[in-house]
């Protein structure tokens, strides 16, 4: 992604739904079993919402991004910030006790094997990576490609299923990977599109997709249009894995 993109996407990051959905938050919290000890970085930390609210529950919290416009959206009390990219090397191996990554690893289109050896070899033994990703709301490759296709007019990205992800975590080596399926209900797709810094002609596009759907996408995303707005569920996945 280019800096332009990051700097048009910060502007109101803060305000998107699904990036304060405290049910959301909430389940990264308890699924990463922070303790009071633990030294946590948070991958792709954007204006650092999850690194402001892990951070009651652990020691410290470093929040790593590539982008100083997301970096300078927020400051948070008891938590580092470092420009950065995860591709590169930056921290000793072994010196985290959990690594989180919300809805960062799509943006990484190349080499995403070898951020996940690099978030395997900066990890403790037992250490603990908490990778969260939207997903299509189902695995019917009709419904892969409408949201492959759909996304390519919001952004640059991957498309993950729940397989790929874990299969990424298995070939890194992490251990006792567990899993849960997380959905946004109530979703509100013009909500989503005007803070994303998506182009109104693009917005267009994406919106008509959702209305001119097939009756089985609209099916699975349990679509429905409530005045001029789109409303869906957001299907998620949340992944752990520790290092053995």
């Amino acid at each position: 992604m280019t800096k332009d993109f990051w700097y048009i996407r910060s502007k109101k990051y803060d305000k998107l739904y699904w990036a304060n959905n405290t049910s959301y938050i909430d389940k990264i919290i308890t699924m990463s079993n922070f303790n009071k000890d633990d030294l946590v970085l948070d991958v792709g930390t954007g204006t650092g919402i999850v690194a402001e609210n892990i951070k009651p529950y652990v020691n410290h919290v470093i929040g790593l991004d590539n982008s100083e416009d997301m970096l300078n959206k927020r400051k948070v009390e008891n938590c580092s910030f470092v420009k950065w990219d995860i591709k590169e090397k930056l921290f000793v191996d072994n010196i985290f006790d959990k690594i989180t990554a919300r809805m960062v690893f799509h943006h990484i289109l190349e080499d995403l094997d070898k951020v996940f050896k690099e978030c395997f070899n900066l990890l403790k033994k037992d250490g603990l990576l908490l990778v969260a990703e939207g997903i299509p709301p189902s695995d019917d490759p009709e419904i892969i490609n409408w949201f492959t296709n759909m996304f390519k007019y919001k952004e640059e990205r991957k498309t993950f299923t729940k397989g790929e992800l874990i299969k990424y975590f298995k070939n890194t080596g992490f251990i006792d990977i567990k899993y849960h399926t997380f959905k946004i209900k109530n979703f509100n797709v013009n909500e989503w599109l005007d803070n994303s810094g998506v182009k109104q002609n693009n917005i267009d596009i994406i919106l008509r997709l959702h209305y001119n759907a097939s009756s089985k996408i609209k099916k699975e995303y349990n679509m429905k249009k409530i005045g001029s707005d789109c409303i869906i569920e957001s299907k998620h996945i949340i992944i752990t894995g520790k290092k053995g």
